[in-house]
């Protein structure tokens, strides 16, 4: 799957520069792809079977998604500006490591429930963490 998604990306940026296009303004919360190359998980709003819908690029640890919103994605708007807490439904990692999803606010607690998502993987978060995430770190 990442093989795809790499010759996806190069493929866009190839066109670009074929064609010769320069953008300007202000940075986008999400791209074309929304998670492609740096080392950063995208929590979607939606699960893969649903399309994905809204966004949510982390790029550090956080221990209470409370104040953090979803946004705009390659993949639309269904969840923009909803809280990322409790309400994300899948990861796409682009991380070299394991990255773990947590039931629970504040620690890195897995004693009620947890899902560790693989370096460079995509995974729909199983039944239990399904909008119900709270908090997520590296490694």
């Amino acid at each position: 799957m990442r093989i795809r998604k790499l010759l996806a990306a190069a493929t866009v940026a190839g066109t670009v520069l074929a064609s010769g296009l320069a953008t300007t303004g202000t940075a986008s919360a999400s791209s074309l792809a929304d998670c492609q190359g740096g080392h950063y998980v995208c929590l979607y709003y939606n699960s893969s079977g649903n399309g994905y819908g809204a966004v949510f690029v982390q790029t550090g640890n956080i221990s209470d998604y409370a104040n953090y919103r979803f946004g705009e994605s390659a993949y639309g708007t269904n969840g923009a500006g909803i809280s990322v807490k409790n309400h994300a439904a899948s990861v796409d990692s682009w991380y070299p490591g394991a990255f773990t999803v947590y039931y629970n606010s504040g620690t890195r607690n897995c004693s009620y429930a947890c899902q560790t998502i693989p370096d460079y993987s995509f995974r729909d978060l199983n039944s239990t963490m399904k909008n119900n995430n709270a908090a997520g770190f590296f490694g």
